[in-house]
């Protein structure tokens, strides 16, 4: 009977361990499998979708993040900074360096002189001295050239066009720029570094270094040898301007072009009708207040006298004049 009892006991396990449990091993087997497929499709899909995030491993490519490591080529946002280190060089246009490529800045040593003159008009007196701190002034006349650097960066307006002006005039970018009110005159200079000279420091640089002599070489007449004056006809026979620093002999002992004649240069000072009550100390003349300013140096529509060191005019600061330029100082 136990013996009947151990058979059927077998049996039964076999049944048990048998068929049926190949059976879950095959469905096991075949689910394991199809979902280690799919699971293998999950995860070599998904990662090898991961491998796309092994492509997000290509955070190599977000290594093109490395790329934004182009960060590097927006390191090339070094490049425009170099571009910035141009228009930095703009600031050459910034601000002195800017002037250092428009405008050639000429050294004039400091001193002591008798400014005015006893043999000239009524306004040059009282003769007085005045001393003078070092400075510089611009070797030129400000030229048309120079003057469109300024008005293309929107700091000046154009000056007046049409007749003797030489603004927009075809061929005439080195002669000085004429026709524009005082305040324009002003404002370039202030742009370009500097500002408009005294009138003593004017007169001093036109002397030579305030020498006593009365024209910027010396005492010798001014001809067209060394001037753009009238003699004969306006501008040497040419009826107008020439261009800058054409008569070099003509220059002063520091190389200043055009201190006689070419055309008139505005100043920083306001009208005073003569010196009674005038600084010493080399600076602007500015009170009282007056609608006019002094402008100094004569022009090719002038005749010897107007061309001394010492001479003296005036124009209402909103005029233009076709003979009526300016250079600055600093």
């Amino acid at each position: 009977m136990r013996i009947v009892w151990l058979v059927f006991l077998a049996s039964a396990l076999i049944a048990i361990g048998g068929c049926p449990a190949g059976e879950d091993e095959g469905e096991f087997g075949n689910d394991g499998s199809d979902d280690d497929d799919a699971s293998g499709d999950d995860d070599t899909g998904d990662d090898d979708a991961t491998g796309d995030d092994d492509d997000t491993g290509d955070d190599d490519d977000t290594g093109d993040d490395d790329d934004t490591g182009d960060d590097d080529t927006t390191g090339d946002d070094d490049t425009p900074a170099d571009d910035d280190d141009t228009s930095g060089d703009d600031d050459v246009t910034g601000d002195d360096d800017t002037t250092a490529s428009v405008g050639d800045w000429v050294g004039i040593p400091g001193g002591t002189y008798d400014m005015g003159s006893d043999d000239g008009e009524p306004d040059e007196q009282p003769v007085h001295s005045v001393t003078v701190a070092p400075f510089e002034m611009w070797r030129t006349e400000v030229t048309v050239a120079q003057f469109e650097l300024c008005v293309g960066e929107g700091s000046c307006g154009p000056p007046v066009t049409g007749a003797l002006c030489n603004w927009d005039a075809v061929g005439y970018e080195d002669h000085p720029v004429n026709c524009l009110t005082w305040q324009q005159a002003s404002d370039f200079c202030g742009w370009a570094g500097g500002r408009l000279p005294s009138e003593a420091e004017w007169e001093y640089a036109a002397r030579s270094g305030g020498q006593d002599i009365a024209y910027p070489w010396g005492d010798g007449e001014p001809t067209c040898a060394n001037a753009v004056m009238a003699e004969g006809d306006d501008g040497c026979g040419l009826g107008r301007s020439w261009p800058v620093c054409s008569k070099s002999a003509g220059d002063t002992d520091q190389g200043l072009c055009d201190m006689a004649g070419n055309v008139w240069e505005w100043v920083q000072d306001t009208h005073h009708e003569d010196y009674v009550g005038a600084p010493t100390d080399g600076g602007a003349w500015e009170v009282p207040a007056s609608p006019s300013r002094m402008m100094r140096g004569g022009s090719f529509a002038d005749s010897a006298p107007d061309l001394r060191a010492a001479n003296r005019d005036d124009d209402p600061a909103d005029d233009v004049v076709d003979d009526l330029g300016f250079r600055c100082a600093r």
